[in-house]
């Protein structure tokens, strides 16, 4: 799924009102397994002038990318993560791998040919699931429509959890992002 939808999910399934700390690191948690891909198309699109199509055709699947991708998607590294952060009191790693966590669960039943290594380092084996957030080929128009429900639900509990003005535009500029991500990709594959 998108990442806004991974934010906004995590964010309705474990923020609290008024621990800005807590919450802070649900939205940061819910961000970093994308985190390397994004700092990795931003390298390669302004610092080397890679082509997008590039980039998703040949460059995503050499490395470095896959093994930075593979780190911030395993559900080994995040769970570690959590139970040394619980063992350790740390409460803001916590919901930071929590909120990694509940990204990795909504991603891996919705990569089909860019499937995660999930379980990496322990195997190198991806789940190449018959559903694609993005590829029409793997029934991407009938995920959207779930992701879309999952949007509005989360942002639904968000809006009744917080009443600030900022957490609300924040909200509305996460459902403008929903609707550009894909529109860019569309744009600049297309």
């Amino acid at each position: 799924m998108n990442t806004p939808t991974h934010m906004l999910t995590a964010a309705a399934l474990l923020t609290e009102s008024g621990d800005r700390r807590r919450n802070w690191a649900v939205v940061f948690g819910a961000l970093l397994p994308d985190l390397s891909i994004f700092a990795l198309v931003g390298w390669a699109r302004l610092i080397e002038d890679v082509p997008h199509h590039q980039i998703w055709r040949h460059l995503y699947w050499q490395e470095p990318w896959q093994t930075l991708s593979a780190m911030s998607n395993s559900y080994v590294v995040w769970v570690v993560l959590a139970l040394l952060a619980y063992w350790l009191g740390w409460r803001v790693l916590l919901f930071v791998a929590g909120a990694a966590l509940v990204h990795l669960c909504l991603d891996f039943p919705f990569h089909a040919s860019d499937a995660h290594k999930h379980f990496w380092p322990l195997t190198d084996w991806r789940f190449h699931s018959p559903f694609s957030y993005w590829d029409g080929n793997h029934h991407s128009q009938w995920v959207g429509l779930l992701e879309l429900a999952l949007v509005l639900a989360s942002m639904a509990v968000l809006w009744r959890r917080f009443s600030s003005r900022v957490v609300r535009g924040a909200l509305m500029a996460g459902l403008a992002s929903l609707v550009a991500v894909p529109l860019f990709f569309w744009w600049t594959l297309g």
